[in-house]
């Protein structure tokens, strides 16, 4: 997923993003081909949810 990545971010895939979703706002970027693995859904981490 690395190379797929876009600079100066941090790309999460599927698992991730259910378990950061509460806490961290994240944006779908959407469905990027992952060498081995085929397509995945993919989300950019946005900021910091400060409720907790």
């Amino acid at each position: 997923m690395e190379s797929h990545g876009i600079a100066g971010t941090i790309q999460v895939g599927e698992t991730t993003y259910q378990l950061l979703k509460d806490k961290y706002l994240l944006d779908k970027r959407g469905l990027i081909k992952v060498k081995g693995k085929g397509k995945m859904m993919t989300y950019i981490l946005k900021q910091i949810n400060l409720k907790v």
